[in-house]
């Protein structure tokens, strides 16, 4: 009988050290069935993998607020973060979320809905995962729902999608659509992000009855080729739509459009400030804080299944006054009164 109970006892802990993130705590009530663990820190001093897809001012402002927030509740040496920079390259993002799952890291914050994807796809409920900035983490299978943590992939965190109905409204606002014209709604069709807010856009468009073409493309040299293509005397306007790759790299793209006396509509206001001609933009400095008081509630002992994704909705009309100026625009008053503006960088 000893024998017997002391296998058992060695069964129970051989299991209870495989679990995820090599925390802790099953659920005698569960029925027999396993509870997700690693969902609740108990470390004094934890490491933190932070990987970002691309280089951009957004995506700087983020992070520099994200440190700044928890230097300021005094974590600088509890939390200690490592950040990563793919470059823009999915095959090395996906090996730097490998690296911190083979280094064992305590929390992972994924940047943008690219690496939050790859992270929950990598760790499979290894590691906990509070992601950054993601577009729309239930239509990316990374939530069930934005108040539920999926136990097999252990991911919260933040949004800040700014809705395609409010972009198409204030477009055909400063700029209707004249009759026998369509809109235009222009995304990545590689980018799970792009492709969402284009469903959005077009699911809005179909509800309104507004005539449109989706029109998909492989990076910023097939957009730029297709938007050559494009004429003013079949569209009103082009809406791109969100796309992390062009937002950084939008000069080309704006400047081929308005050259073609199209107005462009951005998913981000980084697109306005690379030549669209309005958008709506995020405080990314909020959005950087709002992760790391998540991290910082995670540090403090709050189960990760108790935090629902936060979601950001504060936007600001942005215009870039070279473009205005150069299709000659003029916005109504309400919309200049609470405008943005900025110039083409």
């Amino acid at each position: 009988m000893k024998k017997l109970l002391s296998l058992l006892l060695c069964l129970s802990l051989g299991l209870c050290l495989a679990a995820c993130g090599g925390n802790d705590n099953q659920d005698p009530a569960a029925g027999g069935k396993d509870e997700v663990v690693g969902t609740v820190n108990d470390k004094e001093v934890i490491n933190v993998g932070f990987v970002q897809l691309v280089d951009m001012a957004d995506a700087q402002e983020m992070y520099t607020s994200f440190m700044e927030t928890i230097a300021n509740a005094g974590l600088g040496e509890k939390i200690l973060v490592d950040f990563q920079s793919a470059a823009g390259d999915a095959g090395t993002m996906s090996t730097i979320i490998q690296g911190f799952v083979d280094n064992d890291y305590d929390l992972i914050v994924p940047m943008l809905t690219p690496p939050a994807q790859a992270a929950a796809n990598i760790c499979g409920g290894e590691i906990p995962i509070i992601f950054m900035s993601v577009v729309d983490p239930v239509y990316s299978k990374i939530m069930p729902d934005l108040n539920t943590v999926d136990p097999a992939l252990l991911a919260t965190g933040t949004s800040n999608t700014i809705p395609a109905d409010l972009i198409i409204e204030t477009a055909n606002a400063i700029t209707p659509v004249p009759e026998g014209k369509k809109i235009c709604i222009m995304y990545n069709t590689s980018q799970n992000n792009a492709q969402c807010t284009m469903e959005a856009a077009a699911d809005y468009c179909d509800g309104k009855g507004y005539a449109y073409d989706t029109m998909g493309y492989a990076d910023i040299t097939d957009a730029v080729t297709q938007a050559q293509g494009l004429e003013a005397a079949d569209y009103g306007y082009v809406y791109v739509a969100l796309d992390s790759v062009i937002a950084s790299n939008f000069n080309q793209l704006g400047q081929t459009l308005a050259e073609k006396g199209i107005p462009v509509y951005g998913a981000a206001d980084s697109m306005t400030m690379g030549g669209a001609f309005c958008s709506y933009g995020v405080d990314y400095e909020t959005v950087g804080k709002m992760t790391a008081d998540m991290v910082i509630e995670w540090y403090n002992g709050k189960a990760l299944e108790e935090m629902p994704c936060q979601q950001y909705a504060d936007f600001t009309l942005v215009v870039n006054s070279d473009v205005q100026q150069q299709l000659n625009i003029e916005l109504p008053a309400d919309y200049a009164a609470q405008a943005t503006y900025v110039t083409t960088k």
